[in-house]
């Protein structure tokens, strides 16, 4: 049961340090009126790769978790989802925003890309597969649960 309430947990804090990085923080950085653009992306971009890290860490923990508990093996899909958008982030989306970060800085134009979009698709995506992710696990237990209490 810990390990089911620990899964749920984390599933339920990666969803909501996503919204709060990427849409409460984030976004409202940007209406600093002092706040120049460059220092605002080299900023952000800090705060991304610690981010990034963190995503890490929590994945580390949900890959733990999810491979010592019993469940069906649907329990990989809402994991390996996340750890798939999550290696894309890393190794594709967050140099290439980089790449277009450090232009800005270094007074480049600042181009229209679809880059940022694909970054925030990325994060609805994984707050909505890490809240599904919660359900389930939970909705698993309780059926597991309700069984065990037939017999």
């Amino acid at each position: 049961m810990f390990k089911i309430s620990f899964l749920y947990a984390l599933f339920i804090l990666w969803a909501g340090i996503i919204l709060g990085v990427s849409f409460i923080a984030t976004p409202v950085k940007f209406m600093a009126p002092h706040l120049t653009m460059p220092v605002a992306l080299e900023i952000g971009k800090v705060t991304f790769h610690l981010f990034n890290k963190i995503e890490w860490g929590i994945c580390l923990f949900v890959v733990l978790i999810t491979a010592n508990i019993r469940a069906s093996s649907f329990k990989w899909f809402f994991t390996g989802i996340l750890l798939i958008i999550l290696i894309l982030e890393t190794f594709w989306l967050l140099p290439a925003l980089d790449v277009r970060v450090e232009q800005v800085i270094s007074g480049g134009p600042s181009t229209p890309s679809l880059l940022h979009w694909f970054y925030i698709g990325a994060d609805i995506l994984k707050v909505m597969i890490a809240l599904m992710g919660a359900y389930w696990i939970t909705y698993q237990y309780q059926v597991k649960d309700e069984r065990r209490s037939y017999y």
